[in-house]
């Protein structure tokens, strides 16, 4: 410990000298002006022995490990509107109030169920075999007993985008785009973009329906699934994933000559079922107006048990928040924590809880979420008001002996908090290795033995030590309006 807390005094130093250097020479969006002064004046020595102390302990502490196994343990998969995120729901807040959280309640909205009944390919012909196959959210349902039809391969989205009306009619389109490993997760968010368009842009196309080459990075056989567009969105077909695997075969095969495919899905829409956010806080001892929100989600998709997208994230922030209760006796500004429900569907439940609160969205003084699995914080982004950039300066410090770096003021706050940020709300990003994340996410691999326990505290440790300076600070995070003349 007392390592600890000499190595985050001296790294603290380094950290702003280089933020300082760096602002003067070539200012970052949203840095410092070259002159501004050291941000190292935002951190007092008892701040940086506080810190020390709240990181030894996220460093040490198993609750975000403990939740995330009994959450997927007893609760297994919880696909938006089914009976298991009702479950969840009703878990999630016995556990918030077991853990010490006051006012865990549910919050319920209602969405249109969509699920899966049974999903089968095969390659007809003389190379007849069978192929590994997922429905993609939203999809309709093929011809009871499939459709059969000839494929016909497309490298990547734009090439299928830039082929003639009609040309595909009555044949299956294959895109065959393949998704990049990325620490930073740029090449999924690139990779994904075939998922939610190919079966609008095929139906345009004349074709019957549209198969992808999943939108991750496994190298098992096993298909990664997600949504598409809307499913009421006009000419929409069925569509599905393909593993890495199956989607090699399907070229090479389509490299030897025509492929005739049979395709059978059979899915389930049911309107008008409950979903919901459960949220719970620590309230504030001297400031219980002002509000830092911290978020997961609790859906996930059915083929896993969904502990890295996004269990583990509702454990990580809701241990981080207990870390900052006990260092303190309270936090200065209330926490709260939301498990949004429906995420993975269209972020319906994000969309639902900034309707709902609206009116006091001004006094929530910062937010995040975590919901990029469980790999290790390696930057940390903001997107602070512009005469901000000493804060962002200082918690960079804070998190320097951690191995975490500080990034940009782009921070996108994670997918639950962009309506919340569009709304003009101060977000931050925690951004994870996201390096194998891919070939785990939206699979049945994502199961509770993909979390490390060692990666899961380096995030608590760090969300503590980001939520302890941004309620025991008072700091503003928000542009204050220029006045007017």
């Amino acid at each position: 410990m007392d390592f600890h807390r000499s190595a985050l005094t001296g790294l603290a130093c380094v950290v702003l000298g280089l933020a300082s250097a760096t602002a003067q020479s070539a200012p970052a969006p949203g840095a410092a002006p070259p002159g501004s002064g050291p941000a190292a004046s935002l951190l007092s020595p008892a701040d940086l022995d506080a810190i020390a102390r709240i990181q030894a302990a996220g460093l040490a502490d198993r609750r975000a490990y403990n939740l995330t196994e009994a959450l997927t343990t007893e609760l297994g998969p919880r696909l938006a509107g089914s009976p298991q995120e009702a479950r969840a729901r009703a878990w999630a807040v016995a556990r918030l109030q077991a853990e010490g959280f006051a006012d865990a309640r549910i919050e319920p909205f209602k969405i249109t169920f969509w699920g899966r009944i049974s999903e089968r390919a095969e390659v007809l012909g003389p190379a007849a075999q069978p192929l590994t196959v997922a429905a993609l959210g939203g999809s309709p349902s093929t011809p009871k007993g499939g459709l059969e039809a000839e494929v016909t391969r497309f490298a990547n989205l734009s090439a299928l985008e830039a082929a003639a009306p009609g040309s595909q009619k009555g044949r299956i389109v294959f895109i065959d785009e393949v998704t990049i490993a990325t620490q930073d997760g740029m090449g999924y968010g690139a990779g994904v973009v075939k998922r939610r368009r190919c079966a609008t842009v095929a139906a345009g196309k004349g074709a019957v329906a549209c198969l992808i080459r999943s939108a991750g990075s496994s190298v098992n056989r096993f298909a990664h699934v997600g949504m598409q567009g809307p499913a009421s969105e006009p000419g929409m077909i069925p569509a599905a994933s393909l593993p890495n695997a199956d989607a090699n075969q399907l070229t090479r095969l389509l490299a030897r000559g025509p492929v005739r495919l049979r395709l059978d899905l059979q899915t389930t829409f049911t309107p008008n079922v409950d979903s919901g956010n459960v949220s719970a806080e620590i309230r504030g001892r001297t400031k219980p107006q002002e509000v830092i929100l911290v978020g997961c989600h609790l859906d996930s998709w059915d083929p896993g048990s969904g502990a890295l997208d996004d269990a583990v994230g509702c454990g990580i922030v809701t241990a981080a928040a207990r870390l900052v209760q006990e260092a303190t006796g309270g936090p200065a500004r209330t926490i709260r924590v939301v498990w949004f429900g429906s995420e993975e569907v269209g972020i319906l439940g994000a969309l639902e809880y900034a309707r709902r609160h609206e009116p006091e969205l001004g006094s929530i003084v910062l937010a995040s979420e975590s919901d990029g699995g469980a790999g290790r914080i390696f930057k940390f982004d903001h997107r602070f008001g512009d005469s901000h950039a000493d804060k962002a300066a200082a918690i960079a410090a804070a998190l320097a002996p951690l191995a975490i770096l500080r990034g940009d003021a782009a921070a996108m706050g994670g997918p639950d908090m962009g309506p919340l940020r569009q709304k003009g709300v101060p977000v931050f990003d925690l951004a994870q290795d996201m390096t194998s994340y891919f070939n785990f996410h939206h699979t049945p691999d994502d199961t509770f033995e993909r979390i490390i326990l060692a990666d899961v505290q380096q995030n608590v440790a760090a969300w503590a030590s980001v939520l302890w300076l941004a309620s025991e600070k008072g700091w503003t995070f928000r542009e204050t309006p220029s006045a007017s003349p």
